[in-house]
């Protein structure tokens, strides 16, 4: 018998949240799964750029397989550069005094406009990375948030990743996972990232 906790229903929004390492690291293994059952993946990145992850090459690999028996990934990349440009090597805009730039709020619109358009063509999987995150901090507003986010339709699963998520998201959402650091070594490191 299932509990009420994992209550069996159809898996539409999935959310990674928490202050530790893994977040977006699970989404990508979400999207292999997914790309390895002829589904159509979008990524969104909302903070990072391509030059500066260690997972941009091989994304952009898999974006161009062309297999039949192999999904379509489709993979964007919005912001301006923040990582590690704020004090200490953190995100610039939750550290600087003025961290927000008007730049980062249009990159944050058109990320939002992509989640959009990978919703309206119905893609199996889409992933908005720190997309929770950045409406946390006021680069897009919660109020355009949420109805991109109802329109969500099946066969659609999206996950988003972020530290916290709005109360609303919480009960919409049919899989939260947390992610709690219990130890790390310290800083980032190539190819390992966290």
């Amino acid at each position: 018998m299932t509990s009420e906790k994992y209550k069996q229903v159809k898996e539409r929004i999935r959310l990674y949240l928490g202050t530790g390492c893994g977040k977006t690291t699970a989404t990508f293994g979400v999207a292999i799964r997914a790309l390895s059952k002829k589904k159509n993946v979008t990524i969104i990145f909302f903070d990072k750029l391509e030059a500066n992850t260690s997972e941009g090459k091989a994304l952009s690999i898999l974006s161009n397989v062309q297999d039949k028996d192999f999904g379509k990934l489709t993979v964007h990349y919005t912001g301006v550069n923040r990582l590690g440009a704020g004090p200490g090597g953190s995100f610039r805009f939750y550290t600087s005094e003025n961290g927000i730039l008007p730049e980062d709020k249009e990159q944050a619109k058109l990320g939002l406009s992509y989640i959009k358009e990978a919703l309206e063509r119905k893609d199996d999987v889409v992933i908005g990375d720190e997309m929770l995150d950045v409406a946390r901090v006021g680069l897009i507003d919660w109020a355009e948030v949420r109805p991109a986010i109802e329109s969500r339709q099946d066969p659609t699963v999206l996950i988003l990743t972020g530290r916290v998520a709005p109360e609303w998201l919480m009960e919409q959402a049919t899989t939260v996972s947390q992610v709690s650091p219990l130890k790390h070594h310290g800083r980032a490191i190539e190819g390992l990232d966290c």
